[in-house]
Formats: structure tokens, C-alpha cells, sequence
């Protein structure tokens, strides 16, 4: 089986859970048990139904990104004519912070190249300049689905996607959007911070800390962190290591000739992958396997900064605790949370294509 097989088997296996208003099945972010609304996996599977339809020419996958765009661009999906809706969790934004609007103006951005209608192109831009961007701070703030302003998202990778959405966005012409993602890229390699062997830090430390004094407080109270915190945050960092590579590949699609692509700092993030250490521990992190697909993000890396053949194992071991040979679809067999895993497959849009021996 290659890579493009499984996300055309996997988008034609799910054709059958789309509802009528065109939504697909929400989950509850993973690990984070956060109660979501349709909008996040909608988004992904419009991406997964478009490249189907572009890899087979089966028109049931255009139908069905139709219907999906359709329901994205519904007062469902955007009540208040603000940010979208995608989480229900009372006690945090119902935004998703950045990383919420980042899934569904990637979704947006890819349906406009594909249908060309700028009705889908202007809402991708609105929402994402909705979004305060401060120099300074190198970050963009939270926007409620009312509209009002959260303050900044503290969860660089949340950060990082915002960036590299607004990278894609901007090579339709928006000169702001372009500006803030160069001001953004260009300050990375002071805020984007890696421990010792190139592993990105989930929280650099000082991160949106402007002056000494702040900074100094910011390095004071990491370092009053308790030691097992550390750790649990250092597993949680190599379960997104890939996520933030992802981004970084994004990023790298439209800005290839950035000097940061050709630092020492970078090349370290993508030495680690080979490391016996990274390989092991990826394989237990609570944020790896059971939540990310570090097989397709780690793949997608390998192939625009390093070796591809080193992703086999990666992308094996995903297989192996994802995919449902007996339905024919990715992450079913996700222990946590089955329906956004299956919506993640769309991730292999960005892959060029790799054969996989899911037996040995």
C-alpha cells in the first residue's frame, strides 16, 4: 500500500458518515478531552476530499467537499460572524486559540485554489486578519467567536501553524498577512527554542516576553517548574515535534530561500530524528501515536530537509496502530479519539507519495 491509497480508501470509508448538512463526525481533541464541534474535522476532510477527487477523478469526493465547504461557510460554523466555532469546552476560548482557525483557513485557502470562487478566498483572509498581530511579541492574539480579543496564545506551535497558514494565504496577494508572517519567520530563531539534542520546546521559555525584567521572570519561574513536570513536558514536546516540522515544511513551500532553513538550530531539529533516543520515546508520548500522526509529519519533513527512507519506521508504526485494514480507513483504532484521528488523515495531502509494508 502507498501513501495515497490509504487517504482516498480512508475519505471514500468516511463519505458515508457525512451528514446532510454537509458537517463530518466531531471529536474531542485527543488527550485534551476538549468537546468539539464539527468544524475542526470538517476542515480536515474537506482537504482529504479534494486530493482524493484530484488523485481518482471520482466525483463522490467532489460532492462531498462541496458539501462540506458549504456547511464551513454556514452560520453553524461561524455564529457570530467572527472566528469559528470549535470547541465547546466552557472553560476554555471556543476558538481554539489559533490553531482552531489555522485548521480551517488551511482547509479554506486549499478549496479556493480548487473551486476558484473569492467568496471562500475572502473569508480566509477576514478571519485570519481578524487576528492582532504585535511585532514585538513576534504573536498573534486569540479571537473569540465574538469577536473580542482573548490576548496572546501562549502554545508556540499554535503560533507557528498561524504563520505558516498566513504564508499560504499571502501568495494570493495580501501584502499585511505577508508582512506579519516575515516579521513572524524572521524573529524565529531567538523565540523558537529546542532543548540540547533538537527537540522543539512545546513553551520556550521568555516566549512573549518583552524587556529584560520579563524575560528574567520567565526563566525564574521555569526553573521553579517541579522536575516530573519537566519530563511529562519534554514527552509532550517530542509528541509534537513533528507537528511543529510540518509547519515549519508549510512554511518552507513558500519561503524556500529563508536563511532560517540553513541555521545550525534547524538543522539540529531535523538531525534528533535519527536519534535512538528520539525514536523510543516518540513511540510512548502521550501526544504521539494515540493523538498525532508523527509517521505523515515526520515523512513530509524527511522529504523536503533530510532523508525520506528514515520515515519508514515512523510511518510503519503509525500504520500499525492506526489504520483498520478491515475498513479500509485511518485512525479507527485510535484508543482515544477515533474521529479525529480518521480526520487526520488529510495530512498526507502534503506528502509525495511512499510506498509502505505494513508486514513484514
Amino acid at each position: 500500500m502507498n501513501t495515497e491509497e490509504v487517504l482516498f480508501k480512508s475519505a471514500s470509508a468516511a463519505l458515508s458518515r457525512q451528514f446532510l448538512d454537509g458537517s463530518m463526525p466531531a471529536g474531542h481533541n485527543g488527550p485534551y478531552r476538549d468537546p468539539e464541534t464539527p468544524v475542526r474535522n470538517t476542515s480536515h476532510w474537506l482537504i482529504s476530499y479534494l486530493k482524493s477527487y484530484e488523485l481518482t477523478g471520482e466525483n463522490k469526493f467532489k460532492e462531498a467537499a462541496e458539501k462540506s465547504l458549504s456547511y464551513l461557510m454556514s452560520e453553524k460554523a461561524r455564529p457570530m460572524k467572527a472566528t469559528f466555532w470549535h470547541r465547546k469546552n466552557p472553560k476554555k476560548d471556543f476558538s481554539n486559540g489559533l490553531m482552531g482557525q489555522a485548521w480551517t483557513i488551511e482547509a479554506l485557502e486549499y478549496a479556493f485554489r480548487f473551486f476558484g470562487d473569492d467568496a471562500i478566498l475572502r473569508l480566509a483572509v477576514d478571519v485570519f486578519r481578524l487576528h492582532p498581530y504585535k511585532s514585538a511579541h513576534k504573536a498573534w492574539e486569540t479571537v473569540n467567536v465574538d469577536g473580542s480579543i482573548k490576548g496572546f496564545d501562549p502554545t508556540f506551535n499554535h503560533q507557528l501553524w498561524f504563520a505558516a497558514v498566513g504564508g499560504v494565504l499571502s501568495k494570493h496577494g495580501d501584502q499585511e498577512i505577508r508582512t506579519q508572517v516575515l516579521d513572524f519567520i524572521n524573529g524565529l530563531s531567538d523565540s523558537m527554542k529546542t532543548y540540547s539534542n533538537g527537540v522543539i520546546k512545546h513553551h520556550p521559555t521568555g516566549y512573549q516576553s518583552v524587556g529584560k525584567k520579563e524575560k528574567l521572570w520567565a526563566h525564574y519561574r521555569h526553573f521553579r517548574i517541579p522536575r516530573k513536570q519537566k519530563e511529562y513536558t519534554y514527552l509532550k514536546s517530542i509528541g509534537y515535534h513533528g507537528f511543529n516540522l510540518y509547519a515549519l515544511g508549510l512554511i518552507h513551500n513558500e519561503f524556500p530561500e529563508l536563511s532560517f532553513f540553513e541555521t545550525s538550530l534547524f538543522k539540529s531539529m531535523i538531525a534528533v530524528i535519527d536519534s535512538e533516543e528520539f525514536k523510543s520515546k516518540i513511540s510512548y508520548s502521550p501526544y504521539s501515536y494515540d493523538y498525532n500522526p508523527p509517521g505523515f509529519e515526520l515523512a513530509f519533513a524527511l522529504q523536503k530537509f533530510g532523508d525520506r527512507s528514515k520515515a519508514e519506521l515512523f510511518l510503519k508504526e503509525d500504520f500499525k496502530r492506526s489504520y483498520s485494514e478491515e475498513k479500509s480507513q485511518w485512525g479507527l483504532k485510535n484508543p482515544i479519539d477515533p474521529e479525529t484521528a480518521a480526520a487526520r488523515v488529510y495530512e498526507l495531502y502534503q506528502l509525495s507519495k511512499m510506498e509502505i509494508v505494513i508486514h513484514d
